[in-house]
């Protein structure tokens, strides 16, 4: 038997070749328990991996997991109550109900949302949203009904304010 370069490199590259223990484990498991709890860390570390972290409840004979899922985005569908969500500068997600109302720009193509914070059937606050900054979460037609005043007349009627 001879050292060559070769040889060496190749005995190398298999002793650092990397181990999938989860696998290992699997194959090694010599009862049926010990090969479900396996297969359950392996299902763990997947979804954690895809999904940020699950919540696990292991009630001994059965295990619940739940993962975060984000809510599936609603497509603007005229003028109405909307959930938005966008980040902030610092990072945090934001999620208020605004009146929302589609607005071509008048000299260049594209468009905005006009969109309007209402409380106790007075505005609050008006402000322009660029589309591609926000995502419209849900629709909310009862936000109206639950509050009185000038907001229901404007659900109701489908009219503009004056």
């Amino acid at each position: 038997m001879s050292l060559s370069r070769r040889s060496i490199l190749g005995a190398m590259a298999t002793a650092a070749a990397p181990i999938n223990l989860a696998s290992a484990s699997v194959a090694t498991a010599s009862t049926l328990d010990e090969r479900i709890t396996a297969a359950k860390e392996e299902l763990i570390a997947c979804l954690t991996e895809r999904y940020g972290s699950p919540e696990v409840i292991d009630y001994g004979r059965f295990i619940s997991v739940f993962v975060p899922v984000p809510p599936v985005s609603v497509a603007y569908d005229g003028p109405g109550f909307y959930e938005v969500e966008w980040k902030r500068r610092n990072g945090k997600v934001c999620r208020p109900i605004f009146w929302l109302e589609r607005v071509d720009y008048k000299t260049v193509p594209g468009f905005y949302y006009r969109a309007e914070s209402w409380w106790k059937g007075r505005l609050e606050t008006t402000m322009r949203l660029i589309p591609r900054k926000i995502r419209i979460v849900r629709k909310d037609d009862e936000y109206a009904l639950r509050h009185s005043g000038h907001v229901a007349d404007l659900v109701n009627s489908g009219e503009k304010r004056s």
